[in-house]
């Protein structure tokens, strides 16, 4: 009974952990759309009106230049929000409860490997000679 529950707690905190870091990579979607329509609606309009402002005191080539710069700003500072990797706490913490939970449930599982043949077995000496060539085997594969 205790490997179903281990095997229920591993996959609870598995789907978790994949919602939360879903969460996370949907933010971080958001922000690059958020950046991305600031580039060209904002752009759009701003750049008609302040192009239009500079280039009567500071002639059309600085005005350009001046735009260009803002803009260079805007998008690094945006680009930066949406590339930011963020640990979410809970992931973590699930990722971790998963991966606790999986190597109880392999130490259940080779716990129970190794007493199986001594308990199907007609005699003691059969038994334990097939619990530690089994002990041994697991041993070999959870080394792997």
């Amino acid at each position: 009974m205790r490997l179903v529950s281990l095997l229920r707690l591993a996959a609870q905190a598995e789907s978790l952990r994949w919602r939360r870091m879903g969460r996370g990579y949907a933010i971080h979607a958001g922000f690059g759309m958020a950046a991305a329509l600031f580039a060209l609606m904002l752009l759009m309009m701003l750049h008609l009106a302040g192009f239009a402002a500079l280039s009567r005191k500071q002639g059309p080539e600085l005005a350009a230049l001046m735009l260009a710069g803002g803009d260079l700003v805007l998008v690094a500072l945006l680009g930066w929000l949406a590339a930011r990797e963020g640990h979410d706490k809970v992931a973590l913490e699930a990722e971790r409860v998963r991966d606790e939970a999986l190597r109880q449930v392999g130490e259940t599982t080779a716990r129970g490997a190794m007493l199986i043949p001594l308990l199907r077995s007609q005699s003691a000496k059969k038994g334990l000679l097939g619990a530690a060539m089994t002990a041994a085997v697991v041993g070999l594969l959870s080394r792997r």
